[in-house]
């Protein structure tokens, strides 16, 4: 679902941008950089492994709370999603959407995510997702692999999963609940999607505080190739390499995962658009800024 997000023209040039302003998300990181806290956790472990020839991952899993921990043994970039495909839609149209550009197909209304983990070359990451029962396709995009796809029955009863949270974020209505301070260093973040659209976070450390508004008229006028002075602007605005992106769930979904930010002012967009629609969330107002204090 993450190359989706970049298949819409106006997403595909706003992180073309951030890529040019030196900006990596949390997933991007070190290849080195474990998920400690989330290991922690001492959850049961759903692992998949991507190799040029496809995709490696067990045929069923226990219904609840699971850490899922991709590992990527090819040469390219690569997410590996977990996803739940409308009746009558196929593996094969869900990569045909992710590679192409434009509004965002009417039924992927109809598709849940349950969450994905992006990995660079040869390199793994990990999440938590809570998984319903049902029948679900673990997809690869990005990397060219000759079997891109595999089904996972998740089985057993759904369950109320109570995992310890240092902040608990609500993908809303077209808004985020970050709070105006937030500490810095290493946290386990998790994240509900309460409303009925596709929603994610980007966040990236800025210069300063910035209002809705400034970021919104920043975006129009990068867009529109004239800059607003001493406003908003990913080239200019955006001060360093730490960030983290919270991933594409849809409507009910819950994730966790870990972020260690370092001190300094960030600001959090939705970059998705509804199903039929080309807007991004950012421009109903999806945006929030805060500061990082502390010691990392």
């Amino acid at each position: 679902m993450r190359r989706a997000i970049h298949g819409v023209s106006v997403i595909l040039l706003a992180f073309a941008m951030l890529a040019s302003a030196g900006v990596t998300t949390a997933q991007e990181a070190s290849p080195e950089a474990g998920p400690s806290l989330l290991e922690g956790l001492g959850l049961p472990v759903l692992e998949v492994t991507v190799t040029a020839g496809g995709v490696d991952a067990p045929a069923e899993v226990e219904a609840g709370p699971v850490l899922f921990v991709a590992h990527n043994e090819t040469e390219e970039e690569t997410s590996v999603d977990v996803v739940r495909l409308p009746e009558g839609f196929t593996v094969d149209d869900y990569l045909a959407f992710v590679g192409s550009e434009g509004p965002l197909p009417e039924w992927t209304a109809d598709a849940v995510v349950a969450g994905y983990v992006w990995t660079p070359p040869m390199a793994s990451g990990s999440i938590v997702l809570n998984l319903a029962p049902g029948d679900w396709e673990v997809i690869v995009t990005g990397a060219d692999v000759a079997v891109p796809s595999v089904s996972l029955s998740v089985t057993g009863e759904a369950t109320e999963a109570s995992i310890p949270a240092d902040f608990d974020l609500e993908l809303g209505a077209y808004v985020f609940n970050f709070p105006e301070t937030m500490p810095a260093g290493p946290q386990i973040w998790h994240a509900t999607n309460t409303h009925a659209v596709p929603h994610h976070a980007i966040v990236f450390p800025v210069d300063r505080l910035y209002t809705a508004e400034e970021v919104q008229e920043g975006v129009m006028a990068e867009f529109s190739g004239t800059p607003v002075a001493d406003g908003f602007s990913f080239e200019t605005s955006i001060v360093g390499p730490d960030a983290a992106e919270v991933p594409v769930i849809t409507g009910g979904q819950e994730i966790w995962m870990e972020t260690n930010l370092e001190p300094g002012y960030y600001v959090a967009v939705c970059f998705v658009s509804d199903p039929g629609s080309d807007v991004p969330h950012l421009m109903a107002g999806m945006i929030s800024s805060f500061e990082v204090t502390g010691d990392a």
